[in-house]
């Protein structure tokens, strides 16, 4: 009975540090190495860089579309230094494209990051795709591109 315990607390032992092993090589990350999750190729986020990644676009919603109405759009960002971001541009599909100067009053910092921009948006728009210009290192740098899917409220019937 006795060996049969001890047996059973060696294999315990054995059986930990090898999940602590497992688990200890998929958490070890080297400087320079690049970090990513399985989130997709192009949604890692290299936290050694001094980039920025854009994360998400809001529009407000509207009943009707209109050319002449400024629609003041909300980024958020994520980014390991506070960016100077520059411009976002916006190319609309069925075409167009617009490029908007961010100003420094418009970019918000903290565990949230944003920043507002006006634009126009044509009407039948479907699709927005959005990248950032900012400076660092004195060079002016891209982010990656996000999309968004406008949606466009029908009005009750009456």
């Amino acid at each position: 009975m006795e060996k049969s315990g001890m047996h059973a607390t060696r294999l315990a032992v054995l059986m930990n540090i090898a999940v602590f092993l497992v688990i200890s090589s998929f958490a070890t990350i080297t400087e320079g190495q690049e970090f990513s999750l399985p989130f997709g190729k192009d949604q890692s986020f290299n936290p050694y860089s001094h980039g920025v990644r854009l994360l998400s676009m809001d529009v407000p919603q509207s009943w009707d579309l209109s050319a002449n109405v400024e629609y003041w759009t909300s980024i958020k960002f994520e980014a390991n230094l506070k960016p100077e971001i520059r411009r976002a541009c916006f190319n609309f599909s069925g075409g167009g494209q617009s490029c908007v100067d961010v100003q420094a009053k418009d970019v918000k910092y903290g565990s949230h990051p944003y920043f507002r921009v006006p634009i126009h948006i044509p009407v039948g728009t479907k699709r927005i795709d959005c990248y950032a210009e900012y400076i660092q290192d004195k060079e002016t740098n891209r982010t990656n591109t996000i999309t968004y899917h406008v949606i466009v409220l029908k009005r009750p019937e009456e």
